[in-house]
């Protein structure tokens, strides 16, 4: 039982020491430093095809959505109705928008209508 006792107080340097050892490692090159305050850079101003959810198949309710890469996501800003693109319907229009991608949202920082 002696025995038992002393290697178990033995191992203890030997699993804090691994414990240590670790909370130590150096960040890899794959590693990305974290953003200041959390804000993801914003994009210059961009021309984008906009349009109601309603009128895209896959989603049919109304809210605004913007193509992104080939697809729709959806347009998030303050200034932006729910409705705000459905009476385009099929049609769409176009937006000129600053923002970038958060969440799978198109986050607006600012945007205007494209005659």
């Amino acid at each position: 039982m002696k025995n038992l006792l002393i290697l178990s107080l033995l191992s203890l340097p030997i699993a804090f020491g691994a414990c240590t050892a670790e909370a130590k490692k150096e960040p890899t090159t794959n590693e990305q430093p974290a953003n200041e305050g959390g804000k993801q850079a914003m994009a210059e101003a961009a021309e984008y095809d906009v349009k109601c959810g309603c009128s895209i198949e896959g989603i049919g309710h109304c809210d605004p959505f913007i193509m992104i890469d080939g697809k729709y996501v959806p347009l998030v800003h303050p200034k932006v109705g729910k409705m705000e693109f459905c009476a385009q319907k099929d049609k769409g229009a176009k937006i000129e928008a600053v923002g970038a991608m958060k969440d799978g949202k198109f986050v607006a920082e600012s945007w205007k209508l494209v005659e």
